[in-house]
This record gives structure tokens, sequence and C-alpha cells, in this order.
């Protein structure tokens, strides 16, 4: 089996030196190539190709746009974030644009072969605990309905229907002529839309529709 290739690049003398020596009796993985010039970066991973980029967020800015570019311009080259930042956010953030895995500055350093190692197989390298709370996160904002579709939902075809009217311009006779029901039908329409929506009136209603494109001008 070939070596791994690897590139390391931060602007710390002192994080490379100790990546470096991470992996230094690793008969698998062969450090390729250094980069301490952020805007040495792009040019040196083209130029070597590594199989993987062990790349801290000071070289990227902190910017997940700089990652994203960074990964596509390099697209056979796994990325791995050496990052301070604990945010889920931004975690999330790192893997959605790309990275193949996240490693905290505070991780026993021994851990860097094995994360190599799992990205290098097609797997991706968080932390167990970091993972937990990054899964909770996308998880709970699955759970967490819009509340206005919600409201939305909650109305029927006809009440629906009442408000393409009254978005029209209509008013409750109109509606009414146009829908086939009474005048008192409509309006018991439009005080359950009320509620359903919590506006208060017709304009609030009108402007709530047109900010939820529930009706086209």
């Amino acid at each position: 089996m070939s070596d791994i290739e690897v590139m390391i690049a931060d602007n710390q003398p002192l994080t490379i030196s100790g990546l470096r020596s991470a992996v230094a009796d690793q008969q698998d993985i062969r450090v390729l190539a250094e980069c301490q010039n952020s805007d040495r970066l792009m040019d040196t991973v083209r130029d070597c190709a590594p199989d993987v980029l062990l790349v801290s967020t000071d070289m990227l800015k902190e910017e997940l746009d700089e990652l994203e570019r960074l990964v596509e311009e390099t697209e056979k080259t796994r990325v791995i974030l050496l990052t301070n930042r604990k945010d889920v956010d931004f975690l999330e953030g790192a893997l959605r644009r790309g990275a193949k895995g996240v490693f905290q500055r505070d991780w026993p350093i021994h851990q860097i072969p094995i994360a190599i190692r799992k990205v290098t197989n097609g797997g991706v390298w968080l932390e167990q605990a970091v993972a937990e709370r990054v899964l909770e996160e996308v998880l709970s904002k699955r759970k967490a309905p819009d509340p206005d579709e919600a409201k939305i939902a909650s109305l029927t075809a006809r009440e629906r229907g009442v408000v393409e009217l009254v978005c029209e311009g209509l008013r409750n006779k109109e509606i009414a002529d146009r829908l086939h029901i009474s005048g008192a039908t409509v309006s018991h329409h439009l005080t359950s839309i009320f509620r359903k929506l919590e506006v208060e009136d017709r304009t609030s209603l009108v402007i709530y529709a047109a900010k939820r494109r529930m009706v086209i001008f």
C-alpha cells in the first residue's frame, strides 16, 4: 500500500512541528509539504496534490467561503480543518463546505494519524463529543418547524381561496358571489383566517400573504 501523502498548512511553526512529529513514526503517512503563507496556500496545494491537507482556520482567515473555494479547486485532496472554534454552527458549516474532518487544537495530537487514515478511507473525522453536538443541532433544526408554515398549513382549501380573493381586492359580497356562498359564511371564514394567521384585519392579511408568497401579485 502506498504512503498517504500529507500537506500541513499553518502560520505557526510550533504547530507545524507538532503535526510533523505526530506522524513521523507512522510508516504509512508521509509529510509531502508544509506551508506557512496563506497567500501561497492554494498554489502549494495544487503543485503538491497531497492526499490529505491539514490546514488551520488561521490560514483561511476564519472564512468558510475560503474553505469551500479550497475544496472546489483541489477536489482530490481531503481537507482536515485545524481550529480552536467550538461553536456548532461553524463546525457544521465546515463539513457542509467540504471539509472531511475537523480537528480541534486542544485534542490529543496522537489522534492526528487516526484522523488522516479515516478521511483517506472515505470517512469523516470528528471527535465523538463534537459529532454528537453537531448531530443534535442538525436534528433540532429539523424538528423545529417554521411557525408561518404551520399557520398556513392549518388553512382549509376554502380559506386559502378566500385569502386569494381578498388579495385581489374583493369585498365580502364579491367573494360570496364568486364562491357561491353567503356573506355570513365569508365573514366566518375571515374570522377563522385572521385567528389562524394571527393577523388583525384585511390589510394585515394581504401584507402577510405577500411576504409569505401565498399569492402572486
